[in-house]
């Protein structure tokens, strides 16, 4: 093999793969050779552009793993994400060639009775599926005591990956209306066997290029007659008595969604809908218990008056799917699609699906680091100074599902709050890692901005977080300024830049959005009080701790002087008053 020393490695480890045979790799080795090709990541650059590997692969191969690339009978080509319950890869089938999805539950949860119960769960309830708007799920198994399933592959967005590439995070009312109404299609056919999703929001539809919604995950449903009653003594013991995702979850099964009926599914379809007419959810609020209270008591804004394009009609439908009352909505998602049929149009959709794969990636490896973070800090093996990039994490987690290459360590659960029948996760824990370069290495703008005197204030209360650096990123990673403790905020979720006066917030292409004031922003010149909402949990008001002292002091003294004018005005009517009385008692 005519191969220099430094590109060796790359070709052993890719015939130790197996996903090319030797003689594959001997002679795509030799005429890369022969082009001068003479290091390993050009190699695996030219092996992904010639369709012989996967991109996921060559990242793996290129980390010096020979392993994990094979699962039962399936050739793993990416990896499209990672859940609470475990890993989802694009995959191929030795035997027949077809791609589809493979879901396999974590190894270090499988001796978690409640998630194997609900994986198992999510299996059965998926094979009594066959509709065109819903993921099917084919088959299910178990490879090295690992269950398994393989589902139906969808090369498209989940909405919610639509709607972040779109202007604004909002689609076209008629295209909106029209993924909702296939979506209610899909869940009349999951109604009428009896079962309720629980789960329905824009993360859980999968549209392709041809505009086809179809519903997935179904990890949550729940059968509502005596035949699987077995569902609900599983939800009694293990606690999944209030589940679904607060976004968009109904008022009833916040309170209990044992008792949550089809009725339910129409709200968070409604919620949905909301979002994807308006780019925002009915109720943006920072902290999980304000988002249920608004389910239970507020009215979301009509859409139509949010966004004037829609008509006013489609703004009636979704305030009907959204009432508080379930009586007071559609009886059936099959009325919901009826209703919304009219402003409907099947639209074909664009997108880059190398783009959404490689997303994807980078989001499960966020979620990779947080998972081997906690791993580690479970075990005792971690230390206060440790640090985890999101590569070396995917080097030693990606395969950790695999039975070869099992974890036996189990991540730490969040904790939960339970308060008034609602049930939400503890806000995220803070970290503050002031980095303030010596003034030799800084530049005036740095400078200034360690002089700002400005200041995030946690809505929940603990020390002001100063803004000591430019740019100052907020994120989860480790290398982040401020770092957040969840799950639901990127690695690199936003940063503040300071131009010798003022700051200015910038989005970093979070997944769940920053938010200004409630809403939603790319780049922001803040103001002296602005409330700034980082993904879906933590809040920080922006401050200057002298001003606000300041102007809490003049508007003290702007009162008092209001007060003393006004009680000297009230002195001086008095008087004339009185004078009056005398001026007319002498009269008489």
């Amino acid at each position: 093999m005519a191969t220099s020393q430094a590109v060796e490695s790359f070709w052993l480890q890719l015939t130790k793969s197996r996903l090319l045979t030797a003689q594959e790799v001997k002679a795509v080795a030799d005429e890369l050779a022969g082009e001068g090709v003479d290091t390993d990541a050009l190699a695996a650059k030219k092996l992904v552009q010639r369709g012989l590997i996967t991109r996921y692969q060559a990242d793996r191969l290129l980390e010096g793993r020979s392993r994990g690339f094979f699962f039962d009978d399936y050739k793993l080509l990416d990896l499209l994400g990672i859940g609470g319950m475990g890993w989802v890869y694009r995959a191929q089938s030795v035997s027949t060639g077809q791609t589809f999805a493979l879901k396999v539950l974590l190894d270090q949860l499988k001796q978690d009775r409640g998630l194997l119960a609900r994986f198992e769960q999510e299996v059965r309830a998926g094979q009594r599926f066959k509709h065109e708007n819903i993921v099917r799920t084919y088959e299910s198994g178990n490879a090295g005591g690992l269950p398994y399933m393989i589902m139906e592959f969808v090369e498209g967005p989940s909405l919610l990956e639509l709607l972040r590439m779109r202007e604004r995070s909002r689609l076209p009312w008629q295209q909106a209306c029209d993924i909702a109404r296939q979506a209610a299609n899909g869940l009349h056919h999951v109604h009428r066997a009896g079962f309720v999703h629980r789960d329905i929001k824009p993360q859980n539809l999968l549209v392709d290029h041809n505009g086809l919604t179809k519903i997935l995950d179904f990890g949550l449903s729940m059968k509502k007659d005596g035949e699987d009653g077995d569902e609900f003594s599983m939800a009694m013991i293990f606690g999944h008595e209030c589940v679904g995702t607060a976004a968009y979850t109904s008022p009833e099964q916040a309170l209990d969604s044992l008792t949550a009926d089809a009725r339910s599914d129409i709200y968070s379809l409604g919620c949905t809908l909301f979002a994807s007419l308006t780019g925002d959810t009915p109720f943006p609020y920072s902290r999980t218990s304000e988002v249920l209270k608004g389910h239970q008591s507020v009215i979301p804004r009509h859409v139509s008056d949010m966004v004037p394009a829609i008509p006013r009609e489609v703004g009636d439908l979704v305030a009907k799917m959204l009432a508080k009352n379930p009586a007071d909505r559609f009886a059936s998602a099959a009325e919901v699609a009826h209703a919304l049929a009219p402003f409907s149009k099947t639209l074909p959709v664009e997108f880059n699906f190398s783009r959404i794969l490689a997303e994807r990636n980078r989001g499960a490896e966020e979620k990779l680091a947080e998972l081997q973070k906690r791993q580690r800090s479970a075990s005792g093996a971690a230390s206060s100074t440790a640090k985890l990039t999101a590569g070396s994490s995917v080097a030693s987690s990606t395969t950790a599902a695999l039975p070869q290459e099992a974890n036996p360590s189990a991540p730490a659960g969040p904790s939960v709050i339970r308060r008034g029948g609602f049930r939400f996760e503890k806000p995220p824990s803070i970290t503050m890692k002031q980095k303030i370069e010596s003034v030799a290495h800084s530049d005036a703008s740095s400078m200034k901005a360690i002089n700002s005197g400005m200041v995030l204030q946690p809505f929940t209360g603990g020390a002001a977080i100063p803004l000591v650096k430019d740019p100052f990123v907020i994120g989860r990673r480790g290398d982040c300024d401020l770092q957040i403790q969840d799950n639901a905020v990127s690695g690199r979720h936003c940063e503040l830049r300071f131009d010798g006066t003022a700051w200015t917030l910038i989005d970093l292409n979070s997944r769940n959005g920053t938010r200004v004031n409630g809403a939603l922003i790319q780049e922001h010149r803040l103001k002296l009080g602005d409330k700034i909402i980082v993904g879906p949990s933590l809040a920080l008001r922006y401050t200057h701790p002298a001003k606000e002292s300041a102007a809490r002091w003049a508007t003290r003294v702007r009162v008092g002087l209001l007060v003393v004018l006004g009680l000297a005005g009230l002195a001086g009517l008095a008087g004339l008053v009185a004078a009056g009385l005398w001026m007319w008692g002498g009269r008489g």
